[in-house]
C-alpha cells in the first residue's frame, strides 16, 4: 500500500483545505448565515422544518423528548440536484440570500468534484473512477448552516449537547467554520481533539460512504 493510501485509510478522516479558490462565495455565504439566524424567530419559523423532515429551519432528528438535545439552530436545504429543490424552504431574507446560496452550492460541487478526483489519484485509480461509481452528477448535495448561541446559556445545561457525536453519512463533508471561536472536536485515538479554526480554510471530512469504497478497494 502506497504512503497516499495509507493517510487516505487512516487520516482521523480529516484534513484542510486551503487555496481553493472559492474564498468570495464563503465570505458572502458566512455573511448572509449571520443575518439568517439574527433574525427574530417568527421570521425564521417561516422557513420551518415540517413534520418528520429535516429541511429547513429548526433541529435535526429530534426523536423524543428525553434525548439530549442540540444546542443550536441549523438551516438544512438541499439545492442539488436542482429537481430536488424545494424553495418553500430559501429564506427570502435576508434578500441576496438565495443569490448567494445558489453560487456557493455551485462552488462547492466544483471543489468536490475536484477532491473526489485527486482522492482517486492517490488511491492508484483513473481520476474519474470515484465519481463514476456514486453517480457524481446526480448526487444529492446538502447543505446546514448551523448556529450556537453564545449566550443566553441554556438554563438546563445537562439536558443538551452543542452538537451530538456523530460520523457523517456522505462521501465528503466540506465545513467551514464562519468566525474564530472554538468549539468543534474530532476524534483521534479515542481522544477527542480540538479544531483551530483558519481564516479561509476548508475542513474536509471523509464520510462513512467514501469510507465503504476505499476499503472494498483494498479488499478487492
Amino acid at each position: 500500500m502506497s504512503r497516499c493510501r495509507f493517510r487516505l485509510s487512516t487520516l482521523a478522516k480529516t484534513r484542510r483545505l486551503v487555496n481553493h479558490g472559492i474564498s468570495e462565495a464563503i465570505d458572502a455565504m458566512k455573511k448572509v448565515t449571520e443575518e439568517f439566524f439574527k433574525l427574530p424567530l417568527d421570521e425564521k419559523m417561516k422557513y420551518a422544518q415540517l413534520p418528520n423532515t429535516i429541511e429547513g429551519y429548526g433541529q435535526a432528528f429530534v426523536l423524543s423528548e428525553e434525548q439530549k438535545l442540540d444546542w443550536g439552530d441549523m438551516l438544512f436545504l438541499i439545492p442539488l440536484p436542482v429537481p430536488l429543490r424545494n424553495l418553500r424552504f430559501w429564506p427570502q431574507n435576508p434578500n441576496s440570500f438565495r443569490d448567494t446560496f445558489d453560487e456557493y452550492s455551485n462552488k462547492l460541487y466544483g471543489v468536490s468534484k475536484k477532491l473526489f478526483e485527486l482522492i482517486s489519484i492517490n488511491l492508484g485509480i483513473e481520476p474519474e473512477t470515484i465519481c463514476k461509481m456514486i453517480d457524481f452528477e446526480n448526487c444529492t448535495q446538502g447543505i446546514r448552516m448551523n448556529y450556537y448561541p453564545v449566550y443566553p446559556p441554556c438554563p438546563e445545561a445537562r439536558k443538551v449537547l452543542g452538537k451530538t457525536p456523530h460520523s457523517d453519512a456522505t462521501g465528503l463533508t466540506l465545513l467551514v467554520q464562519v468566525n474564530e471561536v472554538q468549539g468543534l472536536q474530532m476524534k483521534k485515538n479515542s481522544k477527542w481533539v480540538p479544531i483551530k479554526p483558519i481564516p479561509g480554510s476548508i475542513i474536509v471530512n471523509i464520510g462513512d460512504v467514501l469510507e465503504v469504497i476505499n476499503y472494498q478497494k483494498h479488499v478487492v
